[in-house]
């Protein structure tokens, strides 16, 4: 077992390797400075989404891959060791690009806003004329048919559409944050139809040079199509179905193949403006779910503020008859149990006084009371309160070894959220057969500048459509649920600075992060 990742490791680069050999071939050192292939790289695209993503972990892949691929299609026959050389030379440039990626717009960095696509497009093809300079130094004067001029405008279109076409559409593919919403958003009839239409197309205006032939710009239509239907995921998907359009029309023997270079610019034109569209189209959709997100989560406030208002003074009054009995029952002598019970009662009404209170503060203005809290008394006051509950329900509650981590919290919002989800877990096991196991586990920890608390129970679990929208107001998964808990406690625990989540997976795990306390310092339990 210990030899696993290993060979996991030498399968991926493995796979790697021939990937790029096959991206290389596709294209072949023709597709830079000559007219009988097609005009685009995609092996550059795929090495510098491996670096964006690895780092330095695929740099002896990369180096193999390209050695290969310069040896199985080498730009100079007659010269094998220029040939390598030249297939070496695009390298520290997808080095700097990869770099300049992972600093200045990681994760999906550059498909949040235009600024940000414009910036790495307009890196990648500097990177791509600075590749193509080097090219065309190393092969001017060995007898190639075309002027250098040429060479390097050929090469550079190649890199700059391999780069532009291929990484998004990688970091759509694999990117697990980015995968399921993309695949949503493409698997559609609607995506076939922008697809037929892209190849109807082509096939139509490839029977002209590409100034010449007005069809071509009927290609803005699709892809206007996919963008402002499906946002960046079909501007991706729309822009690999081109360059797929272009290599298929390049590898087929169809005439002016001599204006290919003039065809994939007008290519890189459409893909670029169908990216731009495809980010404004996200963005707009962002906002709008945005606004609705807020919307309802002002109702749910407003709500939330009238049932405290409402609750208050019955709350008082029950506060102040609790306190009542605890001085007959002291003046009498009454029986311990009894006296034990009235204490119980005048405590629970006094918190629950509380929470409305401090709810009703924090929807008018945000209002939150940070105290020096210990994560291990956090989370154990939290669960006492449920573990008879739990018992007569036939559920265990299992509490995993607590660290006595310092954080700076709001202990009754807080304590909201906790019970929030314990609540929730153990009205999700009630569907749960009785003679199966019931648990639910609570466990916490530490990471960095962060702690972490997961409640996860192995009831029925969470379906995918509800877990998209799991955290909105009013959508609940209970049938006499409103829907309000899990939004009200998404928005103390964000007001903390910190996240609640669904974990992934068959059964229900939520996890709440909330930043540390700077000095580190142990709090004793019960200490504030």
């Amino acid at each position: 077992m210990a030899g696993l990742p290993a060979l996991r490791s030498i399968w991926y680069g493995c796979a790697f390797v021939a990937a790029y050999v096959a991206c290389d071939m596709l294209s072949g050192p023709e597709a830079r400075y000559q007219a009988i292939a097609p005009v685009w790289h995609p092996a550059a695209g795929l090495a510098l989404y491996a670096l964006v993503r690895h780092g330095r972990q695929v740099l002896a892949p990369l180096l193999v891959a390209a050695l290969l691929a310069a040896s199985i299609t080498p730009a100079l026959p007659a010269q094998p060791g220029l040939s390598l050389l030249a297939g070496l030379l695009p390298l520290p440039v997808y080095l700097a690009l990869a770099a300049f990626t992972r600093s200045r717009l990681p994760g999906s960095a550059l498909f949040a806003s235009h600024r940000g696509m414009l910036l790495w497009a307009g890196m990648v093809a500097l990177g791509s004329l600075t590749s193509a300079l080097l090219y065309a130094a190393t092969v001017r004067g060995t007898g190639t048919q075309l002027h250098w001029i040429d060479v390097l405008t050929r090469y550079a279109i190649a890199e700059t559409a391999g780069m532009l076409a291929l990484v998004p559409a990688a970091c759509c593919l694999f990117d697990p944050d980015l995968r399921a919403d993309f695949l949503a958003r493409v698997r559609t009839r609607e995506t076939l139809a922008y697809t037929a239409v892209i190849a109807l197309v082509l096939a139509i205006a490839l029977q002209s040079p590409a100034p010449a032939s007005l069809a071509y710009y009927l290609l803005m239509l699709p892809l206007a199509w996919a963008a402002s239907r499906q946002g960046m995921a079909g501007a991706v998907t729309a822009a690999v179905v081109l360059e797929a359009g272009v290599t298929v029309a390049a590898l087929w023997p169809v005439a002016h193949l001599e204006q290919m270079p003039n065809l994939q610019m007008l290519v890189l034109t459409l893909i670029l403006s169908g990216f731009l569209i495809g980010i404004a189209v996200d963005l707009a959709r962002r906002a709008s779910d945005e606004l609705r997100h807020s919307l309802r989560l002002a109702a749910a406030g407003e709500m939330a503020a009238a049932v405290a208002h409402e609750l208050n003074q019955p709350l008082t009054a029950l506060s102040a008859y609790g306190s009542a009995c605890q001085r007959l029952v002291l003046r009498d002598g009454g029986d311990p149990l009894l006296h034990k019970t009235i204490d119980a009662m005048a405590a629970e009404s006094q918190r629950a006084a509380n929470v409305l209170r401090r709810l009703r503060e924090f929807f008018r203005s945000g209002a939150i009371a940070l105290e020096a809290l210990s994560l291990a008394q956090l989370v154990e006051d939290s669960v006492g309160a449920f573990a008879e509950q739990a018992r007569a329900a036939g559920v265990a509650l299992e509490v995993q070894p607590l660290p006595d981590a310092p954080l700076l919290g709001d202990r009754i919002q807080l304590d909201i959220v906790l019970r929030n989800l314990l609540a929730n877990a153990l009205q999700a096991l009630e569907q749960t057969p009785a003679e199966a196991p019931r648990r639910i586990t609570v466990d916490a920890g530490t990471g960095g500048d962060l702690v972490w608390i997961r409640v996860a129970d192995n009831g029925p679990g969470i379906a995918d459509k509800v877990r998209e929208r799991l955290f909105e107001p009013f959508v609940s998964l209970k049938s006499s649920g409103l829907g309000l808990g899990l939004a009200i406690s998404r928005s103390i625990v964000e007001a903390h600075g910190g996240a609640l989540v669904a974990e992934p997976g068959h059964q229900a795990a939520f996890k709440l992060t909330l930043p540390a306390r700077a000095d580190k310092e142990p709090i004793g339990k019960g200490t504030p």
